[in-house]
């Protein structure tokens, strides 16, 4: 299973009834959802956050029900996971990513020497927790961006 991330309907779609949908679909075709990663990456991810981001982890707390359980966020929300996720990534690129292997009993040690294997050979050069999850803030940033710009929040899910 993937974790799939799109810009929502104006805030308050979740209340939506058919009318509403119907007259918002007819102006605004949905938004194809971006794969960001496996359940399972998205998972460690988060983790990863709480853990080694002092900072940004006590500013995502208030979301991190919703992330975690892929619900969709309001567009002050999503303003704020943008601006976490900035700060996260600048926490993580100070820290080597051999840290994602202390005190971690959510994810095995297979699955983070392969997420930290896979860092190197990106990076060409011994990697930060940053250069781990790239990918994913690569995805998501322009994602958060799209929904901001539009002044709407983000939806989890494939549609």
């Amino acid at each position: 299973m993937s974790v799939y991330l799109s810009v929502a309907p104006p805030d308050g779609f979740t209340g939506w009834g058919d009318a509403e949908w119907e007259r918002w679909l007819r102006e605004h075709p949905w938004e194809a959802a971006e794969r960001l990663c496996s359940r399972g990456d998205w998972a460690i991810f988060l983790c990863q956050l709480r853990q080694h981001c002092p900072r940004a982890g006590d500013r995502l707390e208030p979301l991190m029900e919703s992330l975690v359980n892929e619900r969709p966020l309001s567009s002050q929300q999503t303003r704020v996971l943008r601006d976490v996720l900035r700060a996260a990534r600048d926490e993580l690129s100070a820290k080597p990513a051999t840290n994602a292997q202390t005190n971690q009993a959510f994810a095995s040690a297979e699955d983070l020497e392969a997420l930290i294997s896979a860092a190197r050979a990106r990076a060409g050069k011994e990697p930060t927790l940053a250069d781990v999850w790239a990918d994913l803030f690569s995805r998501i940033a322009p994602l958060l961006e799209s929904a901001i710009g539009k002044g709407r929040g983000i939806y989890f899910g494939n549609v």
